[in-house]
């Protein structure tokens, strides 16, 4: 069966779920090796091929399963989607992620977000993301994906969708850098959620549409390697060379890139960007997130499904965020016809 015919009869609606199970599934599956590199992962575990707990010494700290603050910063603007009608409501978002910093998800937030969360709590402003002193992080890049989701039931403004993934970013993070990588996230879940192109072309679509700064170029090399992907050591070796170490650039692009090269299998996807190394719960989550949203949810394997330690809350976050979608969709059709 062809690609094509593979997603033809998937439901919107089960994009939208497929998208956030897939963010689910992509990281807690890179959980446990985030920042381990392609050698440390061959050397304990050979192929990752499912859940594995996080292990510090001898000491398991995270039970096989869990996902980290990709997913939880992206069930808050979920939540925040649904209890604004489907609108970005950056304070709905950050009083939320106050909530997450003084529970056990604490422990997933990397210190750029504390800073940030600090400084809501401080300023009653929600907008004043920050910087921080190296190279800009993909943090905000998976988190976003409900916001892309919204705007995938009608014609895309491309103003107003840039316009709500900025606000949605600037919440924790200010670089021009992240911003854009995370717009190019968003516009390519968009692109697969509304059937706009298919997957060979996506990587170039996205490069289009952003700015031109690290992310586009490194997503311009993405696509020309993904020409010859497919063969597992092949993407490994192109996906050192895109890079995986962390920096929104590379972590964008590698996302795309194994997306692309296995988009008609959601495993081979996401376990190849999981066992490249690297920043693995994030790249994951993005790559997991991209193929979701591709295949929708009935196409992701069982295991990965069931295994996930959050799956209950998703299923029922899921046909909710797409109800939202579907009551700000049916707000703007009434709004048009009315003039």
């Amino acid at each position: 069966m062809s690609v094509e015919q593979s997603t033809a009869r998937v439901s919107t609606k089960d994009r939208f779920l497929g998208c956030l199970l897939g963010l689910g599934i992509g990281d807690a599956l890179g959980m446990p090796v985030e920042g381990w590199s392609r050698e440390e992962i061959a050397a304990r575990y050979g192929w990752i091929d499912g859940y594995l707990p996080r292990i510090e010494g001898e000491t398991e700290t995270v039970p096989a399963g869990e996902f980290t603050d990709a997913t939880e910063v992206a069930l808050c603007h979920v939540e925040a989607l649904i209890s604004a009608g489907g609108f970005v409501d950056p304070e709905a978002v950050g009083r939320r992620l106050m909530l997450l910093a003084r529970g056990e998800s604490r422990r997933f937030l990397d210190p750029l977000t504390l800073s940030a969360i600090e400084r809501m709590e401080e300023t009653d402003q929600f907008q004043e993301g920050v910087v921080g002193d190296g190279p800009p992080d993909a943090t905000i890049a998976p988190q976003i994906a409900p916001v892309a989701l919204m705007h995938a039931l009608g014609r895309l403004n491309a103003e107003v969708f840039t316009r709500e993934v900025l606000r949605a970013g600037l919440i924790t993070r200010s670089h021009p850098e992240a911003l854009n990588g995370a717009l190019a996230m968003a516009y390519a879940i968009w692109l697969l959620a509304a059937e706009h192109i298919p997957p060979d072309v996506l990587i170039p679509e996205v490069a289009a549409f952003i700015d031109e700064d690290d992310v586009a170029k490194r997503l311009r090399l993405a696509e020309a390697l993904a020409r010859n992907g497919g063969d597992r050591e092949q993407d490994l070796a192109h996906l050192r060379r895109i890079g995986t170490d962390g920096s929104v650039a590379g972590s964008v692009a590698a996302a795309l890139y194994a997306f692309v090269v296995h988009p008609d299998d959601f495993a081979a996807a996401v376990l190849t960007a999981i066992n490249a190394g690297g920043d693995t719960a994030t790249i994951g989550a993005m790559t997991g997130a991209l193929a979701g949203v591709h295949l929708g949810a009935t196409a992701i394997p069982e295991p990965f499904v069931e295994g996930l330690a959050g799956r209950a809350y998703i299923l029922v976050a899921g046909p909710s965020l797409y109800r939202a979608a579907q009551l700000r969709a049916g707000r703007f059709f009434q709004i048009h016809r009315g003039l």
